[in-house]
């Protein structure tokens, strides 16, 4: 209610209308719409509520296994890096003892598919089972390659991997829904990372040894050269120690012969160093913690789980009772907003029920032009 005075001192009152302005908006506007739909609100964070919670406890079993380890050192080149550099080649590259390295190996598809060809013996309600991944998981498809990329797929989720910065740690836990499973796929990716790294490393190696090999070849010929042509000069020169300039001549090929042996020697050195790392088979992680068999199945979470439920049923409810009390406001005032709105949505309901009108209309709009 508002009362004014004109001109001529008569009084007018006129009544305000029942909403406020659109842009007068106040927390206690605000409160006002919860509690005025605050028994919709409450019924939907309940709703949620109960639904979260079921679902956490009708969900099935789950195992957890862990298991930690880090990979040690990379092997050193044995003065091959040097040699390469006198020759003109850089072996460079990442290292070989990256953690991160290390960390995203354990989910590539090279190392997850060997882990799921392994034979695994797991005990079940129905008795013993035995057999691949593909056959735990009951993956089937006529195309190999689906059942290949939807078992690598259900690894990738059971394993997840984490790096510790600091340390260098990996820590891996693999999450099934039988215990002994569990433990077994944690065994085989620790087992298949030292497979993977002992191959790559061999090969490697074995690439080292064919550069070194064919340099070592090389550089003989070079030194039986310089050899010769230090005893052709000497067999020329007997009397050069009296010639300073024969001296000097004998001096410039005395260097050459010892630093082309010099090298020589030292491929000789890596080569039998190549030699040995391409057959070395000792281990390249150090295991921290093995992974054990699960005793007790995973928390299930039921009371988060359905608190979270309840804030997202409110959090919803509060939304769709803002939307109600702004559609509410807006039929009040008869805004052109609402009233177009509404006119769109009689006419929609209208094509939903009446399929033909949207042509009818269509041609006659044709006709009419």
């Amino acid at each position: 209610m508002s009362v004014t005075v004109s001109p001529s001192r008569e009084i007018i009152i006129t009544s305000e209308p029942p909403f406020k302005s659109q842009g007068d908006i106040s927390a206690v506007s605000l409160v006002n719409v919860i509690l005025r739909h605050r028994w919709m609100i409450l019924m939907l964070g309940l709703a949620f509520g109960l639904y979260s919670g079921a679902k956490s406890v009708t969900s099935p079993k789950t195992y957890t296994t862990e298991f930690q380890f880090m990979p040690k050192g990379a092997r050193g080149q044995s003065g091959l890096g040097g040699i390469a550099a006198q020759l003109g080649v850089t072996l460079g590259g990442a290292s070989e003892s990256s953690p991160q390295l290390y960390s995203d190996l354990l989910e590539t598809r090279s190392l997850l598919w060997p882990v799921a060809q392994k034979t695994y013996r797991i005990r079940g309600d129905s008795g013993e089972r035995t057999g691949d991944l593909m056959t735990i998981f009951r993956i089937r498809s006529p195309r190999p390659a689906v059942v290949r990329a939807r078992v690598i797929n259900s690894l990738k989720g059971a394993i997840k991997p984490t790096l510790a910065a600091k340390t260098g740690v990996i820590t891996t836990t693999v999450q099934t829904g039988n215990p002994e499973l569990s433990l077994q796929i944690a065994q085989n990716l620790l087992e298949q990372v030292n497979v993977y790294n002992l191959t790559r490393r061999q090969e490697q190696a074995a690439a080292e040894r064919g550069f070194v090999e064919r340099q070592v070849d090389e550089k003989r010929s070079e030194l039986r050269a310089a050899e010769q042509e230090m005893e052709n000069f000497l067999e020329s020169n007997r009397l050069w120690r009296s010639s300073p300039q024969l001296s000097l001549e004998y001096g410039r090929l005395q260097r050459v012969v010892d630093m082309r042996n010099q090298i020589y020697t030292s491929l000789l050195q890596s080569y039998e160093t190549a030699r040995i790392e391409e057959v070395r088979d000792l281990p390249v992680i150090t295991v921290i913690e093995a992974p054990e068999l699960p005793l007790d199945p995973d928390r299930r979470g039921g009371l988060r789980k359905t608190l979270v439920g309840v804030l997202v049923g409110l959090v919803i409810g509060a939304l769709i009772a803002f939307f109600r009390d702004k559609m509410a406001r807006n039929k009040a005032t008869q805004s052109d907003e609402f009233m177009e709105f509404d006119a769109l949505k009689r006419e929609t309901l209208g094509d939903l029920t009446h399929p033909w009108r949207p042509v009818t209309r269509a041609f006659g709009s044709r006709r009419k032009a």
